[in-house]
Order: C-alpha cells, then structure tokens, then sequence
C-alpha cells in the first residue's frame, strides 16, 4: 500500500525549482514587508480609526457640521428629531 517513490529525474527538477525562481533579497517594498508582519486583525482595525478620522475631519473642514459653541439648539433639535423621530423635543415639551 505504500506509494511508489518518485523517479530521480523528477525529484531533481522539483528540486531545482527554487534555484530557477529566487526572489533577490528585500524586493519587497518597505510597506508590503511591514504589512506582511502584522495581524490581519489589527490591520482591519487600524484602517477602520483610519477612515473614522478621515470623515471626521471632513466633516470638521467642509462645514457640514458646526463645531463651535455657538451652534443653535433648534439646530441640533431638529437634526434629533430627523434621525429619531419618536423622541420628543424641547419644542414639543408643554
């Protein structure tokens, strides 16, 4: 039952394969070597805070967004009540 060893002409070529194919040393560029050394995990993680910030910041910039103090409450109320339209506001208080 055991399988028949493989001619000697075959197992050379086989062998030869790496020899015929070598990569030089270091072709890799710096970033796909580092990439290659971390967790897929923490790579997913850190693209996701990644692109977080990134839309944080274009919000910020773009001015969809107020960021100062002076932001008016209706301002904000209303955007509540789009986004959660059961929630009752200040305006609707008796």
């Amino acid at each position: 039952m055991a399988p028949r060893p493989a001619p000697a002409d075959l197992r050379r070529r086989i062998g030869r394969i790496p020899l015929e194919h070598r990569r030089p040393a270091g072709a890799a560029p710096f970033w796909r070597r580092w990439l290659d050394a971390v967790s897929a995990p923490w790579a997913v993680s850190m693209t996701a805070a990644l692109a977080s910030l990134a839309i944080g910041f274009w919000l910020g910039f773009s001015g969809l967004v107020e960021t100062t103090s002076t932001a008016s409450a209706s301002a904000d109320e209303a955007l509540v009540s789009l986004v959660f339209p059961s929630v009752p506001t200040m305006g609707d208080v008796e």
